[in-house]
């Protein structure tokens, strides 16, 4: 099952690519993705898929939270047959 995770951070260098490593690193494939961007604050929206049924979604929510730039992390359940 497809899930979405809306991530709030700081627009720093390499604080993108920190998050999209740790959703790779840690076992989930990439199915959507949408960055909104204003002066201070960015937001990443993006649409993950675990590898493996053994991943939550959850966990991965809390790791990407202790990332540095990183304010917050929302998870909002998604069903197959409502991916754009």
């Amino acid at each position: 099952m497809t899930e979405r995770l809306t991530v709030e951070f700081t627009p720093a260098e390499g604080a993108v690519i920190r998050v999209l490593g740790v959703v790779e690193r840690r076992g989930y494939v990439l199915r959507g993705l949408s960055m909104k961007e204003k002066a201070d604050t960015a937001s990443l929206v993006i649409d993950v898929e675990p590898r493996e049924a053994s991943r939550r979604v959850p966990v991965l929510a809390q790791q990407l939270a202790r990332l540095v730039d990183v304010r917050s992390v929302s998870l909002a359940a998604r069903d197959a047959g409502s991916l754009a």
